[in-house]
C-alpha cells in the first residue's frame, strides 16, 4: 500500500508493471509519468461546481529524489536528479525529459519518490491558465504559486522489480481539487488586471490564493495500489 503525503494535493496511482523490450535484461527501470488533469471528464463534480477548468501552462520542478531500501542483502539506492525541470501541464511531459531511471532488480519494502518544486527568481514556478464559466460567460483565469514546496510518494510493503521490468509511477496533478472548496460567487467577484484575467496570487485574490494553498492539503494521505 501505497501513501502520499504532498502540499501539491497529488492523487497517484503506481507501480503497475509491464514488460521491457528483449534488450532491458540487466535491472529493472522505473518510468514517472505525470498524469495532468485538463478535462472535465477527469475531475471530481465538487471541483466542478464552481465553473474552473485549468487547460495548459507550467509547473516547474527544481529537484527529484528517488529512495529504495531492502532487508535482502541490505540493498538501498538512492537517485538523485537536480536541475530545473519544467512539466507541460497540457501534455504532461517534462523538459528535459525524465520519464526513466534504472535500478536494480531486487525485492523492496520501502521506495520513496520526492519532487520539489523550483522556487529561485522573481518569476513563478507554477503557472496554471483556464477559465471561470460563470452565468453563461468564460472569463480567463491565471493561477500563479511560487514557492520550494516539496512532495513525495511514499510505499510500504514489498515490491518486487525484477530485471527486464518497467515499473510505473504515475502521478495525477489535478489543480481542480486544489480549488474545490473556492465558489463560483468569490470567482465572480475577484479581481481582474487590465486584460480582464482573473490573476490568483499571493498579490492578487490572496483570498482565493489562501484557499486554494490550504486545499493543497486536501488529499494528503491517499491509499492506491500497485
Amino acid at each position: 500500500m501505497m501513501k502520499i503525503k504532498s502540499l501539491l494535493v497529488m492523487t497517484a496511482i503506481a507501480f503497475g508493471m509491464f514488460a521491457c523490450s528483449e534488450d532491458e535484461t540487466n535491472g529493472a527501470r522505473l518510468n514517472l509519468d505525470f498524469n495532468t488533469v485538463t478535462t472535465v471528464d477527469n475531475t471530481s463534480q465538487r471541483a466542478l461546481t464552481n465553473g474552473l477548468i485549468f487547460t495548459d501552462g507550467f509547473i516547474t520542478l527544481s529537484e527529484i529524489r528517488f529512495e529504495a531500501e531492502a532487508d535482502v542483502d541490505s540493498l538501498e539506492i538512492e537517485f538523485e536528479l537536480e536541475q530545473q525541470t519544467v512539466l507541460d501541464f497540457a501534455t504532461g511531459t517534462t523538459n528535459p525529459d525524465i520519464s526513466g531511471i534504472s535500478i536494480p532488480a531486487g525485492t523492496y519494502e520501502e521506495v520513496e519518490i520526492e519532487i520539489e518544486l523550483f522556487d529561485e527568481g522573481d518569476e513563478p514556478g507554477v503557472v496554471l491558465n483556464g477559465t471561470f464559466t460563470y452565468n453563461g460567460e468564460s472569463h480567463p483565469v491565471r493561477f500563479e504559486f511560487n514557492s520550494g514546496e516539496t512532495f513525495e510518494v511514499e510505499m510500504e510493503g514489498n515490491v518486487v522489480l525484477s530485471d527486464g521490468i518497467n515499473a510505473l509511477a504515475e502521478i495525477t496533478l489535478d489543480p481542480h481539487v486544489w480549488f474545490a472548496t473556492v465558489t463560483a460567487s468569490q470567482l465572480a467577484a475577484a479581481e481582474r488586471d487590465a486584460n480582464g484575467v482573473i490573476v490568483i496570487s499571493e498579490s492578487i485574490n490572496a483570498d482565493i490564493f489562501d484557499i486554494a494553498a490550504d486545499g493543497l492539503d486536501l488529499a494528503t494521505d491517499v491509499e492506491f495500489e500497485y
